[in-house]
């Protein structure tokens, strides 16, 4: 699941990238939570926590901002301030749409939303996007649907020795080390 976050009023688009993570990461409330201790018990802050993979921050229902998530504080006032990592896989997602459900309707206004999609990354892209096409219709070409069915799925994870490596549907291979690690690419020349 994904945790998308309404910045609307809030986001800084010409600012510095630090004052764009700070109201991403913000301070979010949690329903019926005004403390630490009521966030323990709190089915809606479990939930939360279970939830907490990626953080898709969003401005007019669009993506403006997506963070992966390494871990969550909890302020005295019982709110949230996610502690995130740039997620380079999903960086497409950034100028799109929020598809319904993912997007807030009218009359919605708490600013906080829990998005069912699969941890693969063409989970977390079929949150954007167009409007779902009708029964039988094909995908356009440059859509992720389009690239899985011309490569098969190739929104593949694997975390390998603390290595974070993830084949995007574009093809693209993005490796994340961990800290103090290195990375040396090898490309075959043919000839």
């Amino acid at each position: 699941m994904a945790v998308v976050v309404n910045v609307s009023h809030r986001f800084p688009r010409t600012g510095s990238r630090a004052e764009q993570l700070a109201v991403v990461r913000g301070d979010w409330p949690v329903p019926e939570v005004d403390n630490p201790e009521a966030f323990a018990d709190s089915d809606d802050a479990q939930e939360l926590l279970d939830a907490a993979d990626v953080l898709i921050a969003a401005a007019g229902n669009e993506v403006v901002d997506v963070q992966r998530i390494t871990g969550l504080q909890v302020d005295e006032g019982g709110h949230v301030r996610f502690e995130t990592v740039d997620e380079p896989v999903l960086v497409g997602m950034i100028g799109q749409r929020l598809r319904p459900g993912a997007a807030w309707e009218p009359g919605e206004s708490w600013p906080v939303k829990l998005a069912d999609a699969a941890g693969a990354v063409s989970g977390y892209l079929e949150l954007v996007g167009e409007a779902a096409r009708g029964e039988g219709e094909p995908a356009p070409a440059d859509s992720p649907d389009a690239a899985d069915a011309a490569a098969g799925d190739l929104s593949d994870d694997l975390e390998l020795g603390g290595f974070r490596l993830v084949l995007g549907v574009d093809g693209n291979l993005v490796v994340t080390a961990p800290a103090g690690r290195s990375v040396t690419v090898l490309a075959t020349h043919e000839g």
